[in-house]
Parts: C-alpha cells; sequence; structure tokens
C-alpha cells in the first residue's frame, strides 16, 4: 500500500516534469492571437490546436501507461491511471495561453453577443 502510494507520487512528478516542457513547445508551435484576422481564421487555428493537444495527449498517456505497466508492477493501476489522465488534462490544457486567449476572445464575438439575444 505505501509503496503503491509512493510509486503514484514519483510517476506523478516526472509526469508533470515532462508536461511542463512539453506543454508550452505545443503552445509555441501557433502564433498568439491576432485580432486583425476574421474569425474564421481563428476558429480554425483554436480547432486546429485543440486536435494537436488531443492528439499529444493521447500519445503522452498511452507512452506512459505502457512504461508503467511494463517497469512498475503496481496492484492499483487504476488509481495510476486517473491521476495520469487528470494531471494531463489540467496541466497540457492550462499551459495553452495561446489557445485560451483565442477561445475568450471568440468567445466574446460570438452571433449571440453581436445580436443580443442574451441578456449578460
Amino acid at each position: 500500500m505505501i509503496r503503491d502510494l509512493i510509486i503514484l507520487i514519483i510517476i506523478t512528478i516526472l509526469y508533470c516534469i515532462i508536461l511542463f516542457i512539453i506543454a508550452p513547445m505545443v503552445d509555441h508551435a501557433f502564433s498568439p492571437l491576432h485580432k486583425d484576422e476574421t474569425n474564421v481564421e481563428i476558429f480554425m487555428e483554436i480547432i486546429m490546436q485543440i486536435i494537436t493537444v488531443s492528439v499529444i495527449w493521447f500519445y503522452l498517456r498511452y507512452f506512459i501507461n505502457k512504461i508503467i505497466h511494463k517497469y512498475v508492477h503496481i496492484k492499483n493501476i487504476s488509481a495510476i491511471d486517473t491521476s495520469i489522465a487528470i494531471i494531463s488534462g489540467l496541466i497540457l490544457v492550462g499551459l495553452q495561453s495561446h489557445l485560451k486567449s483565442k477561445l475568450e476572445y471568440i468567445t466574446h464575438e460570438h452571433p449571440f453577443r453581436i445580436m443580443r439575444i442574451f441578456n449578460d
């Protein structure tokens, strides 16, 4: 039980370090928000960045899980899978500053806001 907890903590720390290295690289692969672009161009950049983050997230989790299953013999492997899923979601998406700024901008440019169908 204690051994599994220590392994979970070590894997979590290593996974965080990997994500803190990879996430900014992915973010800087995409341009920051340029308000002079059309909403369609910004929306397409958002879609491309979300797809890229999703693919990287999927393969990173896949390879980390394979390594864990191969080298670490733990009884409650579902706890590690769950923690990796939560951590990767928070860190990988949370560090996408270009994506967050584009999403915030496009949200305020949404047609419902322009037509004032719903009051804020």
